[in-house]
């Protein structure tokens, strides 16, 4: 009897192994519609971290599949405590980085951090108001060394970390790159970020990869080819280290084998392209790690 005692003790034990390793390492169970950029928004990681920690060779994922989660600050009592900087691969929100934060002009300011809180007070316990994306670029009010007063959205008060903004408009470029033509690049890509993916879509409304490239330059007055691997197959082919702000990055998003996705490359390793989600900035190291990329091609010459 002493014996059938402790082995439903040690049965009852055993079976609440898996929920404390459930508590300790969270999952995820993928959902239709899921990709890894939006999980990792959501849960405050990165898809390095996803990829990394569950030993993903690709970032194809399948309804039902289950993902452990990292990177979720959580406070005393399990509640989501989000840094400042959200998602990052480069950066970690510290009183350092607080110190060593750019001073920014009074009229504009570009996000530097991947995943950045925007709050109601210039404080780590001010309330979250919503966030910052790699590369947006906020209307500067107020600047101190810590926090930046900026416009956002209808508040009357917003805070960011100073630490993830930097004050110039766009990276620093070489000297031979026509800073007029840059900023006209700038000036047509600025209204449409944060436009929505639409599958197939070619107007503000909406945009694909290509379809965003394709509007973007016929502002420029040169007409692309309307699809990606259309795209690639025209336009003069130049290395990466050669590349220059307007020149057409593509990658293969698919695993199929050819290409399926391009980006607009601004210089000093930032894109800006529908990355699936809405139009925005990003990096080419993170897409380097994520699909294989295929090439640099040419249709404006921005010297």
């Amino acid at each position: 009897m002493k014996h059938t005692s402790r082995l439903i003790t040690f049965l009852a034990l055993f079976t609440l192994l898996p929920t404390a390793a459930h508590a300790a390492s969270p999952v995820y169970v993928v959902a239709a519609g899921d990709t890894l950029s939006k999980i990792a928004r959501e849960h405050q990681t990165t898809v390095s971290q996803l990829m990394q920690v569950n030993q993903l060779t690709s970032d194809r994922l399948a309804i039902g599949q289950t993902l452990t989660l990292t990177g979720i600050a959580t406070s005393d009592d399990g509640t989501s405590v989000p840094p400042d900087l959200v998602s990052s691969e480069e950066h970690e929100h510290s009183d350092a980085a607080a110190d060593d934060a750019p001073k920014v002009d009074k009229h504009r300011a570009r996000v530097t951090g991947d995943v950045v809180n925007v709050r109601k007070k210039p404080s780590l316990e001010g309330k979250i108001l919503g966030k910052l994306h790699y590369g947006d670029v906020v209307e500067v009010v107020d600047t101190e060394d810590e926090w930046t007063k900026i416009k956002f959205e209808d508040e009357k008060e917003a805070f960011v970390n100073s630490a993830y903004l930097t004050s110039t408009s766009h990276p620093d470029y070489s000297d031979e790159v026509d800073s007029a033509k840059l900023d006209r690049l700038e000036s047509i890509i600025q209204p449409l970020l944060k436009t929505p993916y639409v599958f197939g879509g070619t107007t503000p409304d909406g945009f694909d990869c290509s379809g965003f490239t394709s509007y973007v330059f016929n502002q420029l007055g040169v007409t692309l080819p309307r699809t990606s691997e259309e795209q690639f197959a025209g336009g003069k082919k130049v290395s990466m280290d050669e590349a220059q702000p307007g020149d057409l990055l593509f990658y293969d998003a698919l695993g199929k084998g050819r290409v399926s996705h391009v980006a607009i490359y601004m210089g000093n390793g930032v894109i800006v392209h529908a990355n699936g989600d809405d139009v925005r900035y990003g990096k080419v190291e993170y897409m380097d790690k994520l699909y294989p990329f295929y090439g640099v091609k040419r249709y404006v010459d921005f010297q």
